[in-house]
């Protein structure tokens, strides 16, 4: 009786308050310590890279390091390409290049897929007259909708490698710097627990781990591959101890076997307004990995990966070259151009107007609103007059052989902004108000735009292949006024 008591004591002094406060000021640092060494390391392991292949995209540090300089110009006074930057997957993290290859429907390998969700509803009935009482409708249609960071901005977190066969046949890094970059802030798990529920998360942490497929596939042989990485938190995770990266692996130019193998499908997908027939590729995604990208996201209907099909680019409709009638114009999975330049003293500039309450101010980072080429060496929206321009080169063949020669943009129009800026490309962390409140208070300069705020142009190359690099100076052949023209009437 005796030794029960005295455990009964025992047990009650060990979970006494202020016993366990000590226990978790003791055990804590060394927890949370040991998160930050497993941390450091993950950051140290030079990633052994896809057997065949090199990797696209600069691995170091940013042309954007020096952004909030007082100065962005370049040395001689002359705009330049300051910047260059790629979205594989539309409205994930991009990647950024020291040269990109440019197609009539924009760079190489940007935004050619996209996440979407299957969305419903009621199949629209014959037309009634107005005193006939509406009948509801038995039928549904399903359709596949686009997915953007306006909505969910996790997004932002969802991180992107490129790799393309290497004719060397061996793994390497290419397009990056020679020692003289500045990190690129990469994607942090985050370390508070939070309780999710026992629903999605508790069935995820059933299922097994995610596998990196890289090592094990033949990725030259199917073009390359992008692979895709997201942070997932299960259920129960202290101190961050127990936050997952989860991998996904999808290859860039798969054979007509694997195709077939992984059940790819041809179907509609609604971008805005278009409705274009797009590659479903979501049989190359694991379901457990596609579940926690679901909850991850914050997506409760079913999600999908599509790839542009090349035969069924959507058409580029608006604000079209005068002197080029009849021609055609495509893109991808951008929302409505296919290339977009922006300023970088554009940025500054609009960071300059933000109130001081910002949590932004001083910090606006370019990189929120998503430019393909960030421009140096011109002023404050010095851009918004650009009719015709000329950077980097244009890549052709006539009956001598291939040529090169200046590669000529048409600049459609300025970009007409939504909240997606809002949105920090660190974080995945949309604030309320900023910089869109500013923007609308001081950047409504485009009456066919109008309510929306304008920052930065849209262009369209007028060529079919070329190569633009970072440090090409960009020649203005033709300036004027522009005039947006909307999608929706």
């Amino acid at each position: 009786m005796a030794t029960v008591e005295l455990l009964q004591h025992y047990i009650e002094y060990l979970t006494s308050p202020t016993i366990l406060l000590t226990i978790l000021l003791l055990v804590g640092p060394i927890l949370y310590t040991v998160q930050l060494e497993r941390r450091f390391a993950a950051k140290s392991i030079t990633p052994s890279g896809v057997p065949g292949c090199r990797r696209l995209g600069l691995t170091g540090r940013s042309n954007l390091s020096s952004q909030n300089e007082q100065r962005p110009s370049s040395s001689d006074g002359h705009p330049r390409v300051k910047a260059l930057f790629i979205y594989p997957i539309k409205s994930c993290r991009g990647v950024e290049l020291a040269t990109a290859e440019v197609e009539s429907s924009g760079l190489k390998y940007d935004r050619r897929l996209t996440f979407a969700q299957l969305v419903s509803k009621p199949v629209q009935g014959p037309e009634k007259e107005s005193s006939d009482v509406a009948e509801p409708s038995e039928e549904w249609q399903h359709q596949w909708r686009f997915i953007t960071m306006r909505e969910n901005p996790k997004l932002a977190l969802v991180r992107t490698e490129l790799w393309v066969p290497d004719s060397r046949g061996r793994s390497s890094n290419a397009n990056g710097h020679s020692g003289k970059d500045l990190h690129v802030p990469s994607t942090k798990p985050r370390t508070r627990s939070r309780t999710r529920g026992n629903t999605l998360v508790g069935q995820l942490e059933q299922g097994k781990k995610t596998s990196n497929r890289s090592a094990s596939e033949d990725w030259a042989a199917h073009g390359g591959c992008l692979i895709v990485r997201f942070p997932f938190e299960p259920d129960y995770n202290p101190f961050g101890l127990r936050t997952e990266e989860v991998t996904i692996t999808v290859p860039l130019a798969p054979t007509p076997e694997r195709a077939e193998s992984k059940n790819y499908k041809t179907e509609d997908l609604s971008i805005w307004k278009d409705n274009p027939q797009a590659t479903n590729v979501t049989g190359e995604i694991d379901k457990v990995a596609l579940d926690k990208l679901r909850y991850f996201l914050g997506v409760s209907n079913p999600l999908a990966l599509f790839r542009i099909d090349a035969q069924q680019q959507r058409a580029v409709t608006r604000c079209l070259p005068m002197d080029r009638p009849g021609e055609q114009f495509k893109v991808g999975f951008a929302d409505a151009f296919p290339v977009n330049a922006l300023g970088l003293a554009s940025v500054k500039a609009t960071d300059a107007q933000l109130p001081a309450s910002a949590d932004v101010k001083g910090k606006l980072d370019a990189r929120r609103f998503r430019a393909n080429i960030y421009v140096g060496g011109i002023e404050a929206f010095g851009e918004d007059t650009w009719k015709k321009i000329t950077v980097g080169q244009r890549i052709g063949r006539d009956k001598d052989g291939l040529f090169q020669c200046d590669a000529e943009y048409h600049v459609a129009c300025r970009t007409a902004r939504c909240k997606l800026p809002n949105v920090n490309p660190d974080t995945g962390i949309k604030d309320k108000n900023e910089p869109y409140t500013t923007l609308g208070k001081t950047r409504k300069v485009d009456k066919g735009a109008y309510p929306h705020p304008c920052l930065g142009m849209q262009t369209i190359p007028l060529f079919e292949r070329g190569v633009v690099r970072v440090g090409d100076e960009i020649q203005v052949l033709e300036s004027g006024e522009h005039c947006y023209e909307k999608m929706f009437a």
